[in-house]
């Protein structure tokens, strides 16, 4: 809903961040929050250089080398929490904000 992917959005916490490249942010979409210990055991990936903030249904995702080269992909985050994802970038989930809200 609007109400939802504008909560996403303010709720970005590398939004905050100096030196943020844009283009290189994510949100993973989660159908639940998934398997209880998930959170934890996501803590534990090494991630090499992508950083994520994990909030409930959502994983906000910082890639600094690309999506492409992220581990934080999909199919990882699916088997991880048990449930089914999807990953857009910022500029899609502003973009489908943008288009719900008119």
């Amino acid at each position: 809903t609007a109400a939802e992917l504008k909560k996403v959005i303010v709720r970005n916490p590398f939004l905050r961040r100096r030196g943020i490249d844009h283009s290189k942010l994510h949100v993973t979409f989660l159908k639940s929050t998934g398997e209880p210990r998930a959170a934890s055991a996501l803590c534990a990936l090494d991630c090499g250089d992508d950083e994520f903030h994990h909030k409930g249904k959502y994983l906000y995702l910082y890639c600094p080398n690309g999506y492409a080269r992220s581990k934080l992909v999909n199919s990882r985050l699916e088997r991880l929490f048990g449930v089914k994802a999807t990953t857009r970038n910022w500029n899609t989930v502003n973009a489908l904000h943008r288009m719900v809200s008119e």
